[in-house]
């Protein structure tokens, strides 16, 4: 029986914060996992800041800070590595955060530099997943449905419910996956208008009152109309989403949030395509009753909210396991997700 051990780092759209998880796979027929430990680390608001504004550095400086970042994750997992005592490590595996992706371009590009993680760490790391699968036409996202079909496909459907809500099913033994919308990203993004960090259990929304005209502009995107596999990223929605709610400001916060609640939920239904309807949902949008209970009672989707590790921890949870699958030269990214020319090894490997 083969068994890794390794740390996982997931950063997303929604800048909840660093997550880290510390795993055991095994593997005999089948894959098996366990998450050791976990923890969020809340960014300061320099990060933020730093991040925020990395798009619009000139050369030297983003480079500068993509190493500045590297080191920041590296000591960020040293801590890690201290606090919970951790011997046994394979490797280190990073996502980083997505500062552009424009596939159509073949540009992705997610900060946080592998040598700089290796170099601080003095551990083996795994990073820079995407961008090999958009040099081959690919969309180089998303990349969970892999863990799906290895960890969780004893479900029907896996939703993540991120900064951007990305489904991915077994269809005809092919797992069919991709980018649906805008979920926790677009809900932030209104609540900051009105001072919240955040919708907190979907309160502001459930507070509203759909607006059909705006629920009608939010649908109208040729994006909804495309098949899997799509994705979607900070410029779609900083270009076309976004754009919508600042062309209808008349319209309150709280009915703004009740209707993009309806519209994900209505794409998400959409999405769906056989009879059955169990779905594994996870990510911080898990937590927003509004969103849930529009999943339940108006869809009848039989929504699973695994226990809270998973919920949170789950992205970070498959690039750990990416990065296993990496060590071992097995194939980490499925063109039938991607749109890639053929499945493919993501990632590259830091000696530390």
């Amino acid at each position: 029986m083969k068994q890794y051990h390794a740390i996982g780092l997931m950063s997303g759209t929604s800048f909840d914060g660093l997550d880290i998880v510390y795993c055991c796979f095994k593997h005999n027929k089948h894959w098996d996992f366990n998450i050791i430990h976990s923890e969020c680390v809340e960014y300061s608001k320099p990060w933020i800041s730093k991040i925020s504004k990395a798009k619009d550095l000139n050369a030297k400086d983003f480079l500068l800070l993509n190493k500045e970042y590297g080191h920041y994750l590296g000591e960020k997992v040293n801590f890690f590595i201290q606090n919970n005592k951790i011997t046994e490590l394979n490797c280190i595996s990073s996502h980083g955060h997505t500062i552009f992706h424009e596939p159509n371009n073949g540009l992705t590009f997610q900060l946080g530099c592998g040598a700089a993680i290796a170099s601080t760490t003095n551990k083996k790391v795994v990073s820079d997943f995407r961008k090999f699968d958009v040099s081959i036409g690919g969309q180089g996202a998303p990349l969970v449905p892999f863990g799906d079909e290895f960890l969780f496909n004893k479900y029907s459907y896996c939703l993540n419910l991120g900064g951007i809500a990305n489904i991915s099913y077994s269809e005809k033994e092919t797992r069919i996956g991709g980018d649906i919308t805008f979920a926790n990203m677009a809900s932030n993004y209104l609540a900051q208008k009105i001072g919240s960090d955040f919708d907190n259990n979907g309160e502001i929304a459930a507070s509203g009152t759909v607006n059909n005209e705006l629920l009608s502009q939010l649908n109208s995107n040729v994006f909804f109309k495309k098949k899997m596999p799509k994705s979607l990223a900070r410029e779609d929605f900083e270009n076309w989403f976004s754009t919508i709610f600042e062309n209808n400001k008349k319209i309150t916060i709280p009915d703004q949030l009740a209707t993009l609640g309806l519209h994900l939920t209505n794409t998400i239904s959409n999405s769906i395509t056989n009879n059955k309807r169990d779905v594994l949902i996870t990510g911080g949008g898990a937590h927003n009753k509004y969103w849930i209970n529009l999943l339940k009672s108006k869809y009848k989707i039989e929504c699973i909210l695994p226990h809270k590790e998973i919920i949170n921890f789950k992205e970070a949870l498959i690039f750990a396991f990416l990065g296993v699958i990496r060590l071992e030269s097995g194939t980490n990214v499925l063109s039938s997700v991607t749109g890639a020319k053929r499945d493919n090894i993501g990632g590259i490997i830091h000696f530390g």
